[in-house]
């Protein structure tokens, strides 16, 4: 982190012998993103990335917080655009280990940070927190990402007292990768931090990846998961999904299903930071306290 400020700040002051907003840059430094986690996490710090990966995708994989309207799409992923890039004359450049193969590339444009948050620790929101905080100090918003930090634990805690005066079921959740196979999210998984923050159970404990999910069938699903369950589906869904599990003998007969104790939730980055793990909380609660039929 501390060869990160040094280059990011070396860069910054370099450009105060010729820029003359350079005391405005240095309080909005200008940040692109090859990732949705750290540019959610940005626009939660005050400083929205100027430029981002798959920015026309937003709304269907993250939704909040909003994505300014002039943030400019720098490609997709792994088939950025350099040449876009280097024309926002970026600050700093924020990456991932799924990307890391750009990062001479892209250091030949601004110094680099990369963003870990999924790695061997399997603590994807203490991970997400620490991250903040290097995120805050990089970009002289220490006590922006403290009080954000602040209010997100404030709002696990609320959200852990609602929860146990509920006395809820455990939870499963998924998405759909076809019609036959979905994601369940467990151990490892940002979605099992949440649980784990807010006092709910998962209802599936069998191993996960790297990542925190199992790709299973239907079928496995059904047998593993526990009849006492509430199932939460997360948007997007594939296309034909509905009426395609409205036919399947499989899916109707499952408990959860027979009995309306699933929902469809709107889309929750599953590779998120800190906001993802607030918006997963907010729509947890919102149908756990829902009034039944």
């Amino acid at each position: 982190m501390w060869r990160d400020r040094r280059i990011f700040l070396k860069g910054v002051a370099a450009a105060a012998t010729l820029n003359p907003w350079s005391a405005a840059a240095m309080r909005a430094p200008r940040v692109v993103s090859l990732d949705y986690a750290a540019a959610a996490t940005l626009i939660e710090l005050g400083i929205p990335p100027v430029g981002l990966a798959s920015a026309d995708r937003w709304g269907r994989w993250v939704v909040e917080p909003p994505l300014p309207s002039g943030v400019v799409n720098i490609g997709q992923d792994l088939a950025v655009n350099l040449e876009v890039i280097a024309s926002l004359k970026p600050d700093l450049i924020l990456t991932t280990p799924y990307t890391d193969a750009l990062r001479p590339r892209l250091e030949t444009i601004a110094p680099v940070h990369e963003v870990s948050i999924y790695n061997d620790t399997g603590t994807p929101l203490k991970n997400s927190i620490a991250e903040t905080r290097r995120l805050g100090s990089l970009l002289g918003r220490d006590g922006e990402a403290e009080r954000f930090l602040r209010s997100a634990s404030a709002a696990f805690d609320a959200a852990r007292a609602r929860v146990s005066a509920l006395d809820p079921h455990p939870v499963a959740m998924i998405n759909f990768m076809d019609q036959r196979h979905a994601r369940v999210y467990g151990r490892h998984s940002l979605y099992q931090d949440v649980l784990d923050r807010i006092g709910l159970e998962n209802a599936w404990q069998r191993p996960t990846n790297h990542w925190g999910f199992a790709t299973v069938g239907l079928e496995e699903l059904a047998r593993e998961a526990p009849p006492a369950m509430d199932l939460l589906v997360f948007e997007p869904l594939i296309e034909d999904i509905r009426p395609t599990l409205a036919s399947s003998p499989l899916w109707r007969q499952m408990p959860v299903v027979r009995e309306g104790r699933f929902v469809v939730l709107p889309p929750v980055l599953m590779f998120g930071m800190v906001p993802a793990a607030l918006r997963f909380t907010r729509l947890a609660i919102q149908y756990l306290e829902a009034p039944s039929d």
